[in-house]
């Protein structure tokens, strides 16, 4: 008789043990530490309806997926970056509200208005998902997606620039013109604007930006820099190239 309950405590040993490295392996009744579901956000998509353009009005849209078992709750952060070659790149922060349900593999969308694109040419743009992990998902490395696009177009429905002369314009520090001689100020963005449409771009080391073509007429010219106070000018843009110095003050 001995031997027999002997027999049947190892039985019932066995079974505990068995069903303990089951429910290790599986997760089952580990809610809430590592071994729970998590949902899966992935970048699925990057578009861009009605292309880009040339200035700040173009729009883009993320869709982000979740093909987890798990849903995403709450608001889910998703930053694109836009950069093109010789320019400073930009980013853009925005929010899908709602959170995400378990087995969205149509997903939800994030549209990004107003997206400043500094030149015609390729531009690459880059899309993350829950970039901070401030939501917690079971892979963290498919949370972003990368395309390059054409851009051709220009904000205001042309596709062709309407012609015009260069215009070259040279930012320096306020006070420091002596006869040619100056010190520039690299990385300010100059803005163009003549009817409507911005034409943009960024110093160099020189201290100058050239435009190739604005037209003839008055246009409004705009100079940032961060550490600087903003200058806007009005210039009478003629049929030549032509030379524009504004210095900026701190």
């Amino acid at each position: 008789n001995s031997k027999i309950i002997k027999n049947e405590n190892f039985k019932i040993i066995d079974n505990v043990l068995t069903l303990f490295i089951f429910l290790f392996t599986t997760g089952v009744g580990h809610a809430g530490t590592g071994y729970a579901i998590k949902p899966d956000l992935r970048v699925s998509q990057i578009s861009t309806p009605g292309g880009l353009k040339k200035g700040s009005c173009s729009k883009i849209r993320v869709t982000i997926t979740n093909p987890g078992m798990a849903p995403a709750k709450g608001t889910i952060p998703v930053i694109l970056y836009v950069s093109q070659s010789g320019y400073p790149p930009k980013s853009y922060v925005g929010y899908l509200q709602g959170g995400l349900g378990p087995n969205s593999n149509y997903g939800k969308s994030v549209w990004f208005n107003n997206v400043e694109i500094a030149s015609t040419g390729t531009v690459t743009l880059k899309a993350f998902v829950n970039p901070d992990h401030q939501i917690q998902e079971s892979v963290y490395n498919n949370n972003t997606k990368i395309i390059k696009a054409k851009v051709s177009q220009y904000c205001g429905g042309s596709s062709t620039p309407v012609q015009g002369a260069k215009l070259e314009v040279t930012v320096y520090e306020e006070g420091s013109w002596q006869y040619g001689s100056y010190s520039a100020i690299q990385g300010a963005k100059v803005t163009v604007t003549k009817n409507g449409q911005n034409y943009t771009g960024y110093t160099g080391n020189n201290g100058k930006y050239v435009f190739s073509s604005i037209p003839k007429g008055m246009v409004q010219i705009k100079v940032q820099k961060y550490g600087y106070q903003t200058v806007i000018q009005n210039y009478n843009m003629p049929t030549y190239y032509a030379k524009k110095n504004i210095g900026l003050q701190d």
